[in-house]
């Protein structure tokens, strides 16, 4: 019983890390997303190098 609580622990802790790996990728594409717009509104040229 105690093996099996482990297991189930272990696979809750591991997609709760792949969630939180979801949520900061999201927020950096977000966040390159807005940057590339800032640039664009500044610089033309400059906006076209990928982050």
């Amino acid at each position: 019983m105690t093996a099996a609580l482990q297991t189930i622990r272990t696979l809750r802790e591991t997609l709760y890390q792949i969630g939180t790996a979801v949520n900061a990728a999201r927020e950096y594409n977000r966040a390159g997303a807005a940057r590339a717009d800032q640039d664009k509104r500044f610089n033309p040229a400059s906006a076209a190098i990928p982050l």
